[in-house]
């Protein structure tokens, strides 16, 4: 049943006018015959009013049959078909809130986004964290932005700084390529760390306005653009399972980056290991060292963007 009162039922009735009509029926019928019949008798030898009266007993008595089915029905039916929201909307100062709500409530994670800063600083770690407290596997799927792909990290600046003008000194191409590569290395060293994390990663080719999280209880839908609202869509509802879906063929359609278990166990701490984690990883070849600074820097301080770019 939605706000307007209509029923989810396939005949689409107005469960609220039918049950309000079908009550007040009764109730008319039964003071009807309590106060208005007893009176009809009289002067008239014709039994009138006993004919009325029997009529209107069995009225009142299949009103009130037909009102406590209708109950039973609406509330078994209720308690048997009752379907989550389509969608909800989450204010900007919400967000934050609403994902680590999601990701401390799920076995696994799917994003799709461009540079993954706030799941790498904040959403990856409450899922460790639940992981490791109820001592089960994670799986976790990121899809991030190329960022070998020239191209597309203008394109994606461009797109950025336009969307939020006030940060436009922020986004480079460099900026954006270290943040990307940050994600990448912090998911490589944890993928090596923790055993019951099963981690793939996916570049992608092209930029979407929008940052999906979807989670085993909602899809979290997100703009880059600050202050602007989420959408959130509970798990059964049709848009979660499209997008499910959708997540699967956008990931079939990148590249798979793959992240070697076989690697040293390495947590950067200088230019020299970021260049040796990224040749590993055989991504940003030949990176000089102003990209491997602006990498190390985002990976040990990263940025919320919810509260600033």
């Amino acid at each position: 049943m939605d706000d307007t009162g209509r029923s989810d039922s396939p005949a689409g009735v107005n469960t609220k006018l039918y049950l309000s009509s079908l009550g007040l029926a009764a109730a008319l019928l039964i003071v009807i015959r309590l106060f208005a019949l007893p009176h009809l008798g009289g002067a008239t030898k014709v039994s009138l009013s006993d004919t009325i009266i029997s009529i209107v007993d069995s009225l009142t008595g299949a009103a009130v049959a037909a009102l406590c089915v209708s109950l039973l029905v609406v509330f078994f039916y209720g308690l048997k078909r009752q379907e989550p929201m389509e969608v909800q909307v989450t204010a900007p100062g919400s967000i934050a809130a609403e994902l680590a709500k999601a990701a401390d409530a799920t076995n696994s994670w799917d994003y799709r986004g461009h540079t993954a800063r706030y799941f790498r600083s904040t959403v990856l770690p409450t899922l460790l964290q639940r992981a490791e407290r109820q001592g089960h596997y994670l799986s976790v799927n990121v899809q991030v932005l190329n960022p070998d792909n020239v191209e597309l990290m203008d394109f994606f600046t461009e797109y950025r700084r336009n969307a939020n003008p006030d940060r436009r000194d922020y986004w480079t191409r460099r900026r954006a390529q270290a943040e990307i590569a940050a994600t990448i290395i912090r998911l490589q060293l944890l993928s090596y760390q923790f055993s019951r994390l099963n981690c793939r990663v996916y570049l992608a080719s092209t930029v979407s306005p929008f940052t999906i999280d979807l989670s085993d209880t909602c899809v979290i839908v997100t703009r880059e653009k600050a202050g602007t609202a989420a959408l959130k869509y509970p798990v059964g509802s049709s848009f979660y399972d499209s997008t499910k879906e959708d997540m699967r063929l956008s990931n079939r359609q990148s590249t798979e980056l793959p992240l070697p278990r076989s690697a040293t166990e390495l947590d950067p701490g200088s230019v020299a290991d970021v260049r040796e984690v990224l040749s590993l990883l055989d991504i940003l070849q030949g990176a000089d060292d102003e990209l491997l600074n602006l990498t190390l820097d985002a990976y040990r301080r990263p940025v919320n963007p919810y509260a600033s770019a």
